[in-house]
């Protein structure tokens, strides 16, 4: 449905993957990044930039579904592959962008790893400057948010193991409850890559998706560790904007826009996230040391009190009587009387702390993105922001994009992005207001939403909202309705898109650029 363009002139697709599979399946959408840009340009060969490439852990068949887009990817790109999923003839991709490390952006290079790496030559990678092994600000950034990320992956392990276990452990709790769902972004943990460490008592672990970086940089034929204010040639004579992540530290942190005596400090919480690193050293909790309560305060083990038989108890610095007392009142499921106890039991409520500490770990992630808008051929720009939080997007202001005799802002540039990839799947903090999206001022602005709603209302206690409803009011009225999601249903009027607009099972795919006779 695309128009006949000029002979010679460059046009560019934006192909936002969805894998609804087989018709007549429940699910539908796509949570999770995973573009491919196709520029054309006559009769010369086409260009191709993927970015991103996941869905996020625990989606409906996903390994199916991403060998699906993965297939589309290699044939797009000039492969083949047979009917039994094997590649017959390599595809060569000029560009792929890994704009950060969560599953749902990653996850494909694992699920469908024979077709894309057998199928597929990676002629040129983009990573953020976090992700450069020979910058040491990168790499103290990249040690922490491995370490913690590690804790809290294994940690999610943990109470998974203690829901089934027969004996009473403070770790039986509800996953979903205690991170909200968050754990699904980071990821399964494998054995270290370190052989020797893996062997070691506890066997060291660490995250699936760090295995999938360092084999995506070894298998790159050229790679680049990009910086904010770069302008980088890119495939299909286009440019590259690098907006962000920032260098300084301060922007790296704010994930929020909140201030003052509201300002967030999981952080703080030292004795947990030490609890948490000895967790995924495979050390178990001590009865003592890790008690919720002071040390001022006389501590009485657990082990103690559960004894039925009080009398029979050696310790000497409680009396049985207090022993009897606290199992009776705090163990015994239900009072003399029959009135029910169980709401007494507090075991597992130290695991509501681990929700903050997860969502500051998933925004910190979050906020180390690769951002790049890439110029068109008429100086209008598409914008991929990965899953940039507020302060990535405030960095974006910090410096000027200067390039031989010409120099734009960032005000300048958002103020000719045409095409805008929704930010996080159009969570809350993911798009900024007055620097972001009221910048936003193009007549003919679209807007992509990588999301799947239903999928999203399952997660967590009480659902995600992605996208946001105030959020995706903002964008549809910025975008004069032009805004279009990859869990659309399959009968989707695109009537406001004209012929711009191709949809199929598998993906969505917009004609940025297409310039007629």
């Amino acid at each position: 449905m695309n128009r006949q363009n000029k002979a010679g002139k460059r046009q560019v697709f934006v192909r936002m993957y969805r894998a609804l599979g087989a018709k007549g399946e429940e699910y539908a959408g796509l949570l999770g990044d995973c573009f491919l840009i196709r520029i054309l340009n006559g009769d010369k060969s086409a260009a191709h930039i993927l970015i991103d490439f996941g869905i996020l852990m625990g989606s409906a068949q996903a390994e199916m579904r991403m060998k699906q887009i993965a297939t589309d990817i290699v044939e797009t790109t000039g492969g083949c592959v047979s009917a039994e999923g094997k590649p017959t003839k390599r595809g060569s991709l000029d560009l792929l962008v890994i704009t950060h490390e969560h599953w749902d952006h990653i996850s494909g290079f694992s699920q469908a790893q024979d077709i894309i790496f057998d199928g597929l030559a990676i002629n040129n990678l983009w990573m953020a400057w976090t992700e450069d092994e020979s910058d040491d600000v990168a790499k103290q950034l990249r040690e922490d948010l491995d370490k913690r990320s590690v804790a809290m992956a294994a940690l999610s392990e943990r109470i998974q193991q203690a829901v089934a276990s027969p004996t009473s452990t403070p770790f039986a709790a509800d996953r979903q409850v205690a991170f909200s769902g968050l754990d699904a972004f980071l990821g399964p943990l494998v054995a270290s890559a370190n052989t020797a460490l893996a062997a070691a008592p506890g066997g060291a672990k660490r995250l699936k998706g760090r295995d999938i970086m360092d084999k995506l940089k070894a298998e790159a034929v050229a790679r680049q560790y990009l910086q904010p204010g770069q302008i980088v040639a890119a495939p299909g004579a286009l440019k590259a904007f690098v907006l962000g992540p920032p260098k300084e530290i301060s922007r790296l942190k704010k994930d929020k826009p909140s201030s003052g005596p509201n300002k967030e400090t999981y952080l703080d919480n030292r004795a947990l996230a030490d609890l948490l690193f000895r967790l995924a050293d495979g050390e178990p909790p001590d009865p003592l040391r890790d008690l919720p309560f002071a040390s001022r305060f006389h501590r009485i083990s657990t082990e103690q009190v559960r004894a039925s038989d009080a009398s029979a108890s050696t310790d000497t610095s409680t009396d049985a009587g207090t022993l009897r007392w606290l199992h009776d009142h705090y163990f015994a499921l239900s009072a003399n009387d029959g009135r029910d106890q169980s709401r007494r039991m507090i075991d597992t409520d130290w695991l509501s702390a681990v929700g903050p500490l997860a969502l500051k770990l998933d925004s910190d992630t979050n906020n180390t993105s690769l951002v790049l808008a890439f110029e068109l051929p008429d100086g209008t720009f598409m914008l991929f922001p990965g899953d940039a939080q507020v302060g990535n997007w405030l960095s974006w202001h910090d410096q000027p994009y200067k390039e031989q005799d010409r120099e734009l802002s960032a005000a300048q540039i958002l103020s000719q992005v045409r095409f805008y990839k929704v930010g996080h799947h159009g969570s809350h903090n993911a798009t900024l207001k007055e620097k972001g999206l009221d910048l936003m001022t193009h007549s003919e602005l679209v807007a992509a939403i990588p999301t799947d709603e239903p999928y999203g209302r399952q997660q967590g206690i009480k659902g995600w909202q992605m996208p946001d409803p105030h959020l995706r009011e903002a964008i549809l009225a910025a975008t004069k309705g032009r805004t279009f999601r990859n869990d659309d249903a399959l009968d989707t009027d695109y009537e406001q898109f004209k012929d711009n607009l191709t949809a199929t099972d598998l993906y969505l795919e917009y004609a940025v650029f297409n310039p007629t006779e």
